[in-house]
């Protein structure tokens, strides 16, 4: 919860350029945004332009979230916290028409033509203004606290990996050493996993959508391990790739060049650059170094880390989006060799005005 983030929503300039009254959000992660905590249940909030914030909550959720909303008084006394009657559906819509609204903001790239139609009937508002910019835009650089999280996320993510190359032996299966992960971060304090977690070994390792399997681990083969956590509605990222048992000098090869491509990104990283030029410095790197491996970095570079796995900005060659200080992303070059196998290095970081901060600093695997 920050009265920053509601600052940051009502000085977009959008509020000013559409002349819109409030913003309606019921998107789940847009909710965990403005309150800083998950709520399970359909909320609804309308965000004036000025004056108190309106928080509809049902009353599976209302007692708790009153008591997390009320915890901090600088933002409690903006938010006007209201349960939602059982068995009456017209409620919201009758608190809101006595606003006098004229032209209200929504999630147009979440609210479905259905839901949209309902509203047209049942709030008497002139006009309603596709507004996801506004949430979107706010999203981008995060707030000190938001980035604690992650990095707390990013701790818990660590002890999973660690779990895995601690207990990997010959002929465990993908899918153990993935469930031993998850456990261990469930016990240290993880939420849940920020995504499947993705142990690829072997033949897998050369898909870049690799499911987790019941294949089984045999020497000699590379393992990637891309695994997250969640930590009070955030999520980390990471990825790492090692050899397990004997090590053969094309595989070798192959995990020392994405390392260091990876690397070679992380290094050029500047505030207010073009995120698809950092994609093409990678891409160009790895033709350099060798133009038959470099010819299979077959994904983007990376992407906006937060609330979701994935949001923006993206990184990738026909991204739009421009690196700012406090951006979260992910910097994961891959590459994937048919009958040899594949490797991705990734790291979650903070982009700063001259370079970066890694949340992420498990060792990477050099043969």
């Amino acid at each position: 919860m920050s009265l920053k983030i509601i600052k940051k929503i009502r000085n977009h300039e959008e509020f000013e350029e559409n002349e819109i009254d409030a913003l309606f959000l019921i998107k789940p992660q847009n909710i965990t945004y403005v309150l800083g905590f998950k709520i399970e249940s359909d909320t609804f909030i309308l965000i004036p332009r000025e004056g108190r914030i309106h928080v509809f909550l049902n009353a599976l959720e209302y007692d708790q979230a009153k008591i997390f909303i009320e915890e901090d008084t600088k933002f409690s006394k903006n938010v006007e916290i209201i349960k939602i009657p059982g068995g009456n559906p017209k409620f919201i819509s009758k608190q809101i028409n006595k606003l006098s609204l004229n032209r209200v903001g929504f999630e147009d790239d979440f609210i479905s033509v259905k839901k949209y139609g309902e509203w047209k009937e049942k709030f008497k508002i002139s006009e309603f203004i596709g507004a996801s910019n506004i949430i979107n835009d706010a999203r981008l650089m995060k707030t000190e606290d938001e980035i604690n999280r992650m990095k707390e996320a990013a701790k818990l993510g660590e002890k999973g990996f660690k779990a895995i190359y601690d207990s990997i032996k010959k002929g465990m299966t993908e899918e153990e050493l993935a469930a031993e992960a998850e456990y261990v971060m469930r016990k240290a304090g993880s939420e849940g996993t920020s995504f499947d977690t993705i142990v690829a070994a072997g033949k897998n390792s050369a898909f870049p959508h690799a499911k987790t399997s019941d294949n089984r681990i045999d020497d000699g083969d590379i393992i990637i391990v891309d695994i997250g956590a969640r930590f009070k509605g955030y999520c980390s990222d990471m990825t790492r790739t090692f050899i397990f048992g004997t090590v053969y000098e094309k595989k070798a090869e192959l995990v020392n060049l994405v390392n260091e491509g990876q690397q070679f990104g992380l290094d050029n990283i500047e505030s207010e650059m073009n995120a698809s030029d950092l994609d093409k410095l990678v891409r160009d790197y790895f033709i350099e170094k060798h133009k038959e491996w470099g010819k299979r970095f077959l994904h983007s570079l990376g992407h906006g880390v937060g609330i979701d796995i994935h949001e923006n900005p993206y990184l990738s060659p026909i991204s739009k989006d421009v690196l700012k200080e406090n951006m979260v992303v992910t910097v994961e070059p891959g590459l994937y060799i048919p009958h040899l196998g594949g490797a991705r290095t990734e790291d979650q970081i903070v982009i700063k005005n001259k370079g970066y901060i890694s949340l992420t600093n498990s060792k990477k695997y050099y043969y």
